[in-house]
């Protein structure tokens, strides 16, 4: 199946959104609802290998140190609902997770990123040292020279950041990995945004339904 092709199969969820999404308000913070989905065929076809993403410093939702720089994880609000329910009832995708949190708004300079752990735990192996400024690291599923470093991925694994300059912008850096076929996706974007768009971010295996939203201060 093509992207165009699957692109059609969400594309009334981004009108309907965008159909119904009010006038942008001054904020502070912002929510983050994202919607990550695995296409239930998609690369079938495909040899891609195994990787891994070469993170630079992130924070967990859940923990001391990201709550002390102001983003918390949320658990009402959502606004996605119904492009769960569409994909829960499509044959074509799969569910991986629905989750949404709160940060404040932060320029490119003082931008975080989120960490993404999603799905079933594996073990890779990757080289002990790197050159360049790869973004993903090739890795096998087991020991071999040159491939002697042990970490441990998820289904989806990776981060996500917000950063706010003239433009919203959300950077994608995630890599989805089926450990049975030894196969990985990349998925790295930087996709400007204005807040309140739903925006569709996919390749051939898997991809995510990303809404950003002021939170005026009637939400606080």
């Amino acid at each position: 199946m093509t992207s165009t092709k699957r692109t059609w199969g969400l594309a009334f969820i981004l009108l309907s959104a965008c159909l119904l999404a009010p006038a942008q308000a001054q904020a502070i913070d912002y929510k983050i609802e994202i919607v990550l989905f695995e296409h239930v065929n998609g690369g079938s076809d495909i040899k891609a290998g195994l990787s891994f993403p070469r993170l630079s410093r992130s924070l967990g939702l859940a923990s001391d140190e990201a709550a002390d720089a102001g983003f918390r994880l949320l658990d009402s609000g959502y606004e996605l609902s119904d492009a769960v329910d569409e994909i829960n009832s499509s044959g074509n995708y799969r569910l991986l997770k629905h989750f949404m949190w709160q940060q404040p708004g932060l320029d490119s300079k003082d931008a975080k990123a989120v960490r993404i752990n999603v799905g079933r735990v594996s073990t890779v192996y990757i080289p002990q040292q790197f050159s360049g400024n790869e973004r993903f690291v090739p890795a096998r599923g087991s020991l071999q020279p040159g491939f002697e470093r042990e970490v441990r991925t998820t289904t989806i694994n990776g981060t996500l950041k917000v950063r706010l300059g003239r433009f919203l912008h959300l950077e994608t850096h995630l890599v989805h990995t089926d450990a049975e076929r030894a196969t990985s996706f990349n998925l790295y974007q930087s996709r400007k945004m204005r807040s309140r768009e739903l925006h569709y971010i996919d390749n051939a295996r898997f991809g995510l339904l990303a809404r950003i939203v002021p939170v005026e201060e009637s939400d606080t």
